[in-house]
C-alpha cells in the first residue's frame, strides 16, 4: 500500500519563479490497484512521481510504502523498493554493459549477493527464461551490449530490470510515448502481463485519454499539484473521454493544453 498524506512541494520559493507543484496531496493506493494519472502540461505528474522516488524531498507531507515512511530516505534506498521506467528509452539502463550485465544488476539488487553470482549459468537461465516470455528475441541477444537496441527492445528490457526483484510499487512515466504505435503497443501488452501476473501496485502517468480509462482499474486526473478526479469501478466503466473534458473543464474554467489529451489519440 502506497500512502501519500498532505505532499506539498513548491519550487523557486520566494522568487519570480515560484511554483506550487504539489499542493497538498493525499492519496492512497491499494496493493492491487493499476492506476493512470491524467493531466495537462504542468499538472504536477511528474512531480509527483518525484517525491514519491525520492528525487527531492517535499517541504511537507509524507510517503508511507508498505507501513514504511520513505520521505526523507535517498533514493539509491528507494530504488530496492519501487521500480521506474521513463518515456526516454535511454534511461534506467547502462548502454555499454551487455543484456545480461543489466539484468545481473537488477537481479543482484533484490538477492543482495554478487554481481559474479547473478551470472552463474543457472541464473543467467532464469534471466534467459523471463525475456524469453516477452517474444522479442532478447533472449538469444545476452551478450550484446544495450546500447545496440531498438527504443521498444530496452524499453521491454527496463521493464524486467524494474520488476525482476518484485518491487512494492512501479510506476510509469508515459513510458512508451516515444516509441512508434506499433512497438509501443507491444510493450504496452508486455507491461500489462507483468503488472497481472506479478500483482504489482502500479501507477501510470498518460496523456492518452482513452488508455486511461481502459487501463488499470483506477483514474486520478491531477490540476495544478492537486487531485480533481479520482474515479474507479461501475462509475469509472461509464465514463467517455468527452466526460473527462467535461470535468476537467468545469473544475478549471479552461480547456486542456495538450493535444494529445483532447483527442485522446
Amino acid at each position: 500500500m502506497l500512502e501519500l498524506k498532505r505532499l506539498q512541494k513548491t519550487f523557486g520559493k520566494g522568487t519570480v519563479h515560484e511554483q506550487v507543484a504539489l499542493a497538498g496531496i493525499d492519496l492512497t493506493l491499494e496493493n492491487d490497484d493499476f492506476v493512470t494519472i491524467l493531466g495537462s502540461n504542468g499538472a504536477g505528474k511528474s512531480t509527483l512521481f518525484g517525491a514519491i522516488i525520492g528525487t527531492f524531498w517535499p517541504d511537507c507531507g509524507h510517503v508511507v510504502l508498505a507501513g514504511e515512511d520513505i520521505t526523507y530516505q535517498p533514493i539509491h534506498r528507494r530504488a530496492q523498493k519501487i521500480g521506474m521506467l521513463f518515456q526516454d528509452p535511454l534511461k534506467g539502463t547502462a548502454p555499454d554493459m551487455t543484456i545480461a550485465e543489466n539484468l545481473a544488476l537488477a537481479y543482484t539488487r533484490g538477492h543482495r549477493f554478487p554481481l559474479a553470482r547473478a551470472l552463474q549459468k543457472r541464473d543467467l537461465q532464469t534471466l534467459r527464461d523471463k525475456l524469453a516470455a516477452f517474444g522479442m528475441g532478447l533472449e538469444d541477444r545476452m551478450k550484446v551490449k544495450v546500447g545496440m537496441l531498438s527504443g521498444g527492445q530496452r524499453q521491454a528490457m527496463t521493464l524486467l530490470m524494474a520488476t525482476i526483484a518484485k518491487p512494492k510499487l512501479l510506476l510509469l512515466d508515459e513510458h512508451t510515448a516515444a516509441l512508434d504505435p506499433a512497438t509501443a503497443e507491444k510493450v504496452l501488452a508486455i507491461t500489462l502481463q507483468t503488472v497481472r501476473e506479478q500483482r504489482l501496485p502500479t501507477m501510470m502517468i498518460t496523456h492518452n485519454m482513452k488508455s486511461a480509462l481502459a487501463l488499470g482499474n483506477r483514474t486520478i486526473m491531477m490540476a495544478h499539484g492537486k487531485v480533481i478526479l479520482d474515479v474507479a469501478g461501475e462509475t469509472r466503466s461509464a465514463m467517455q473521454v468527452s466526460d473527462l473534458l467535461r470535468h476537467y473543464s468545469g473544475t478549471q474554467g479552461t480547456s486542456l493544453d495538450n493535444d494529445r489529451m483532447l483527442l485522446g489519440s
